[in-house]
């Protein structure tokens, strides 16, 4: 065998060092792409996963928030209470305040009380915002009071849905207009008023602007119907006026009609004979 043919199998037992950088530069470019593509699937995974996190507690509230609207009871009876709706202005801010009795209380064994309860929305500062300005943001809190027939009354179970709260808007549908209050018991009170309960509740929550650098919040506005079954005064009034006459009318004219001639005739007949 010749020098030239054993330096020919010499050079194809390996790479020339060309080739190797050649290789280790497209490997490189190859695994930077990779990474990059891989670290914004993880920045985009984390983002979703932040947004899903912080939507989720405004959805469980919303649906409270619309469940114990939607069961509102009427202000009567011994379980039930007035409706009291207060509009509270803090500065250009609203801080209303609402308590109303409904029947969405869960029944259970621990607390075998029934499903009406009363119920309190109101914002309250947090407490690690209490000696800082009042636009740090505050708690929406409610309230809740299962027994209703304690002889003593109990303190309410509180529970903080929502935090970093600006303002709570509630608005009383009223038929023609939406007002900014509601009291129930002046309703009651008032004989040309018959209307105790509002057609529809409307309820916005705004939060906090944002910090530099995240997500907005968005607010949270939902709007409730109320239906209830009422029978106003003049109703109550036509419907008993209504029983009264038909039922004295007909006992009248069938007792009239029926009794005086046939005890009339008979008794006359049987006198002659």
């Amino acid at each position: 065998m010749s020098k030239r043919s054993t330096y020919r199998c010499h050079r194809r037992d390996g790479f020339t060092l060309l080739e190797v950088l050649t290789a280790t530069m497209m490997f490189a470019v190859i695994m930077g792409v990779l990474y990059t593509v891989f670290s914004a699937a993880l920045k985009l995974r984390e983002t979703a996963y932040e947004a899903f996190e912080k939507d989720l507690p405004k959805d469980y509230v919303v649906e409270i928030i619309r469940r114990d609207l939607a069961n509102i009871m009427l202000p009567t009876g011994i379980l039930a209470g007035p409706m009291v709706g207060e509009m509270k202005e803090e500065g250009n801010f609203r801080r209303d305040y609402l308590k109303i009795h409904t029947a969405s209380g869960i029944i259970g064994d621990r607390k075998p009380w029934g499903d009406v309860q009363r119920i309190e929305y109101y914002l309250e500062q947090a407490e690690d915002s209490k000696n800082q300005k009042a636009s740090v943001g505050q708690n929406l809190v409610r309230a809740t009071t299962r027994n209703l027939l304690a002889p003593i009354e109990e303190d309410p179970e509180t529970e903080n849905l929502l935090q970093d709260v600006q303002s709570l808007q509630i608005t009383y549908y009223y038929g023609q207009d939406w007002l900014d209050s509601w009291d129930s018991a002046t309703r009651q009170s008032d004989p040309t008023d018959s209307t105790t309960l509002p057609l529809a509740i409307k309820v916005r929550i705004d939060f906090l602007p944002p910090e530099t650098g995240k997500r907005e919040t968005l607010p949270i506005e939902l709007v409730v119907p109320i239906v209830t079954t009422m029978i106003t005064p003049k109703q109550e009034q036509t419907s008993t006026s209504g029983g009264t006459s038909g039922g004295t009318s007909g006992r009248t004219s069938g007792g009239t009609s029926g009794g005086t001639p046939g005890g009339t005739s008979g008794g006359t007949s049987g006198g002659k004979k």
